[in-house]
């Protein structure tokens, strides 16, 4: 069953495990950051919070949590993925599962470098580093 998800629940939680919340621009949903080290190459885990810049959660059905890596020098390089997280009761250990298996993938090397480019647009992620308001 759907569950309303509050900007400052997930930015609490998310930073307690080591993220950093972003807005990427003024349009686009909250996301958080965490690098993780493959050696002396840096690995970027991204949550797509789903939660829209007026810090309310999507509507039921309009889309879920995604959890995903880039490349931290290169960050035009999405490097994988995982499947969706729903905004459900249990969204918490789920994220966290993804997460988890992040991690790990990144930690073991178990992937390649430069699999897909991704546009200029998706490189705003930058753009932005503000702290959610009413925090």
């Amino acid at each position: 069953m759907y569950q309303q998800i509050e900007l400052k629940d997930m930015a609490d939680y998310l930073e307690m495990i080591g993220f950093r919340m972003h807005k990427r621009d003024p349009n686009t949903e909250w996301v958080a950051n965490k690098i993780i080290m493959l050696g002396a190459h840096p690995c970027v885990i991204r949550v797509y919070t789903s939660i829209n810049p007026d810090d309310k959660s999507r509507g039921v059905g309009t889309d879920a949590i995604r959890v995903g890596v880039f490349d931290g020098v290169n960050p035009c390089n999405w490097l994988f993925g995982t499947k969706r997280v729903n905004r459900t009761q249990g969204w918490k250990a789920n994220m966290f599962q993804r997460i988890d298996y992040c991690e790990e993938r990144i930690k073991k090397g178990n992937f390649k470098i430069d699999l897909i480019k991704l546009s200029d647009d998706d490189l705003e992620h930058t753009t932005y580093d503000d702290k959610p308001e009413n925090y």
